[in-house]
């Protein structure tokens, strides 16, 4: 397993003098100079194609700025496109004239490691990457050895400097410089599967996908200055995650997933507040405020739902910014690229996988007794649950069937799960008022007789999406 992590550049100096490395060292260590040149035509055309041209002697690479549907995994260095002496022996067409638009420059110094479960490789890059509208320091360790001997390793650094799995590649961060933005996202949304790939291939790319996802929204769910979307996004990631999990649990069974899993689950805990706070400050309250806006004790209600709101966001920073969820990033990616085998799964082809897989979770959100507009919220948040983990699941396995059955199977599915959300929120609102106390008795009973009344009619909705979604075949049969 070859991983990259990122190191704050402050940290750089305490690296070498972690007392953890020093009965490790096997050697002297080794240093050289390091320096890349990035070139790009005058309007950024390699950039917008996702490509970046390298120039670091002895030669020349191209090699990939973004993931372009094939696995990239977190972690991991650039996929690498062609690389020769010189230019011509690229044997691309590229764009005309050329130009240099960032470089790094800095040392490359390189470690021998035995661990207790093997020995490792480490080299550390400690660099400036420039621009001409820029300048900042850059560090970089790369781990190299068994999944067995990398993981603990790069753990226990963690532990002790500010080490996490990177969210751009050098070259992405040298593209970004040049422009004057910060890296655009790896992934963003739903994974999609490569063709051809096996159940490992396929469970690696999805944790991989999504581990990205996580990482790019952290800080901007942090910072908060893009409002709620981001906590948002980012516990849809930690959903779907937890979903692929379940789904491809007894094709790779292990110790390692279940042990990110329960990681993943205490990230959903800390998410779950602050977007429940952010729905109910930003969707739920809004109308009845503007409908009793003349009411004091409305208005008080409503400030100390907003300085709840303020404490779960300000805890769920905390938590993105703590040591427990930079060892997450690299758990998560050191998941996806150990090659988990898959012993029971070796001859089932992942078509057949999916459809059995699918074919479960449909019969669960199908096991209702009853009139589904009729039943109580209890049973109604129980299918929703169900019907959000089919989604997911549907979503992943999507792509390995053409055709337009899939996306009509999924928006009926989607428009269900939505129409049952909208329910939901009123249950939840319930609890969240139940956390202010019970100083503010009157506004709370204005806030849910308002929210049951807009329920009425969601049941009525919730039915015809039920009648919608039973209707459309599954994609997968």
């Amino acid at each position: 397993m070859e991983l990259e992590l990122g190191l704050d550049p402050d940290d750089a100096p305490r690296l070498r003098r972690l007392k953890l490395l020093t009965p490790l060292r096997q050697g002297r260590p080794q240093s050289r100079t390091v320096r890349i040149v990035w070139h790009d035509a005058p309007d950024r055309a390699l950039a917008q194609q996702g490509l970046a041209l390298a120039e670091q002697r002895p030669g020349w690479r191209l090699e990939r700025l973004l993931p372009d549907g094939q696995s990239w995994l977190p972690g991991t260095r650039a996929p690498v496109l062609a690389i020769a002496r010189n230019i011509a022996g690229l044997g691309r067409d590229l764009p005309k004239p050329l130009v240099p638009v960032a470089a790094l420059e800095g040392r490359s110094t390189s470690l021998h490691l035995v661990t207790e479960y093997g020995p490792v490789g480490m080299t550390m890059l400690n660099a400036n990457i420039r621009a001409v509208v820029t300048q900042y320091p850059i560090c970089r360790i790369g781990l190299e050895g068994t999944a067995e001997a990398v993981q603990p390793l790069a753990l226990a650094l963690t532990d002790e400097l500010g080490l996490a799995v990177p969210r751009a590649s050098l070259a992405s961060e040298a593209a970004a410089a040049a422009s004057g933005t910060e890296p655009p996202a790896r992934h963003e949304g739903a994974p999609e599967l490569p063709a051809g790939v096996s159940i490992a291939e396929a469970f690696a790319h999805v944790v991989g996908h999504l581990t990205d996802v996580i990482l790019y929204l952290a800080p901007k769910a942090a910072r908060a200055a893009e409002g709620p979307e981001p906590v948002h996004q980012m516990r849809v990631a930690v959903r779907r995650l937890r979903s692929v999990m379940k789904v491809f649990a007894h094709a790779v069974g292990d110790a390692q997933v279940e042990a990110a899993d329960r990681a993943v689950k205490a990230l959903g805990a800390k998410l779950a507040p602050a977007r429940d706070w952010d729905v109910f400050v930003t969707e739920t309250a809004p109308p009845v405020a503007e409908t009793f806006h003349v009411e004091d004790r409305m208005r008080r209600l409503l400030q100390a739902a907003d300085r709840r709101r303020s404490a779960c966001n300000e805890a769920l920073r905390d938590f993105l910014d703590s040591v427990e969820f930079r060892r997450l990033g690299i758990e998560l990616a050191c998941l996806a690229g150990s090659q988990l085998p898959t012993p029971d799964m070796a001859t089932t082809d992942l078509v057949a996988f999916a459809a059995e897989e699918l074919d479960g979770r449909l019969k669960k959100v199908a096991q209702i007794e009853g009139e589904l507009a009729t039943l109580e919220p209890e049973a109604l948040h129980a299918i929703r649950l169900r019907a959000k983990r089919l989604r997911y699941s549907a979503e992943i396995f999507a792509p390995l069937y053409p055709g337009k059955a899939a996306q009509r199977f999924l928006r009926r599915l989607s428009r269900l799960q939505d129409r049952l959300g909208a329910l939901n929120d009123g249950a939840v609102a319930a609890d969240l008022l139940r956390e202010l106390g019970g100083g503010h008795a009157f506004a709370t009973g204005l806030m849910l007789g308002f929210v049951g009344a807009q329920g009425s009619h969601t049941r009525e909705r919730i039915a015809k999406a039920w009648y919608a979604f039973h209707r459309a075949d599954p994609f997968w049969r």
